[in-house]
């Protein structure tokens, strides 16, 4: 990424930003692009089995406008 972030003398390397998104049915969630993949973070589903919090999910991205 382009430069300095707060984590440059952590040892942490800041693999990609995220952006918070409200789905249509009110959730709550964070997405951005790591590469050439979406990324998305989700919420633990009610009822979900499990002690996680959230879910980490990758995607193929729709192209973009412009793109070949």
């Amino acid at each position: 990424m382009a430069g300095p972030t707060h984590f440059q003398n952590s040892g942490l390397l800041e693999a990609c930003r995220l952006w918070r998104k409200v789905s249509d049915r009110g959730t709550e969630y964070l997405t951005g692009r790591l590469g050439g993949v979406k990324v998305t973070i989700l919420p633990k589903r009610e009822g979900a089995e499990g002690d996680h919090s959230h879910t980490l999910v990758f995607a193929e991205p729709a192209k973009r406008e412009g793109s070949r």
